[in-house]
């Protein structure tokens, strides 16, 4: 066997294909080295060891040349397939649509960032609650007329006492187990989907979100409700407002009030989002019913608060002057990108 022309067999090939034929003939199960192994169960001990070692370092060698031709040919494979397919990193890449917030998700997100910043506890809650958390912990009866206030879903799942569940009407169901859970005093914002069985319109729908938030301690009192609902109110509008309440009826509050805030468009000159009165209603809030507290476990003569309530769609479609908030749930998306915010 002549090691100098098996070495410059496989140093001739020009492609990776040639070489792959040269492995086979030379280092390939079939090839002439194997075939040389085949004969040393003819020889003698000695010469099966002298051939052996002899054969051992042939193949060492043929194995060299071939690893290093590989790289050879592995590298002007490239450098041919580079030149042939060149990309141009500077021509420009076809325009996608980014992701975005939606206003709701926005306006949400900045609202618990501002009450964080004011001292706030975020919790979200559940939507399926029990009756007792939709009504009775927050001093509404079953048999008061005031659940007659809320369409309510009601679910075929029952709690523990044998009662329907029921998607809840307002986040202020929360409030009794956040209570419960963070104990007194304490400052919590419950930002979450809602659920009213009632007819769809321009300014009413069936699901939409609503801000619940709700601060106890001792010796609160109306004052200290009304400066932060301004202070709350200016920050999420960007704008500087004016309160003006109204008395309001709402079980879970005594005193209740109806919440305006002055026009954030003309500043109460009277526009048509007013309807020219410089106000627009905004919220229900009021001081919390010492019954609320009872439920919750909390001394009423020891600790007082406030609670307030509104819905964020509404707000939303009043800082961007939206005449339908169905326009927020119907999936048109050139509705969505025209108001499109950045991640």
């Amino acid at each position: 066997m002549n090691i100098s022309e098996l070495i410059n067999n496989i140093e001739s090939a020009r492609n990776l294909q040639e070489l792959e034929e040269s492995f086979e003939v030379t280092l390939g199960k079939k090839g002439r080295l194997s075939a040389q192994y085949s004969t040393l169960k003819n020889l003698s001990p000695e010469d099966k060891k002298k051939v052996g070692g002899e054969l051992a370092q042939a193949k060492q060698q043929l194995s060299d040349t071939y690893e290093a031709k590989l790289d050879v040919l592995k590298s002007e494979y490239i450098t041919t397939q580079l030149e042939q397919d060149i990309v141009d990193i500077t021509t420009p890449h076809p325009t996608q649509h980014k992701g975005s917030y939606s206003l709701l998700t926005y306006t949400r997100r900045k609202i618990e960032e501002i009450c964080q910043n004011m001292g706030f506890h975020i919790e979200y809650g559940h939507d399926m609650v029990t009756k007792f958390e939709n009504f009775i912990s927050l001093n509404i009866p079953l048999t008061h007329p005031a659940t007659e206030m809320h369409d309510t879903f009601f679910l075929e799942d029952r709690d523990e006492t044998g009662e329907n569940y029921v998607l809840r009407t307002h986040t202020t169901a929360m409030d009794n187990d956040m209570i419960k859970a963070f104990g007194v005093p304490c400052k919590i914002i419950v930002p979450s989907k809602v659920y009213r069985y009632e007819a769809t319109d321009a300014s009413h729908d069936t699901t939409f979100y609503q801000l619940e938030g709700m601060v106890i301690d001792k010796n609160m009192s109306i004052a200290h409700f009304k400066d932060f609902i301004q202070r709350l109110l200016s920050a999420i509008l960007e704008t500087e407002i004016t309160v003006r309440m109204r008395p309001g009826y709402f079980p879970f509050v005594e005193p209740g009030f109806e919440i305006d805030a002055s026009c954030p468009i003309c500043h109460g000159d009277g526009c048509s989002l007013c309807k020219k009165t410089g106000w627009i209603e905004i919220m229900g809030a009021g001081m919390l019913h010492p019954r609320v507290l009872e439920q919750a476990d909390i001394n009423p003569k020891a600790y007082s608060g406030f609670a307030f309530g509104m819905g964020i769609n509404r707000l939303v479609a009043v800082k961007y002057r939206i005449k339908d908030i169905r326009l927020f749930t119907n999936g048109d998306l050139r509705f969505s990108r025209s108001f499109d915010q950045p991640l």
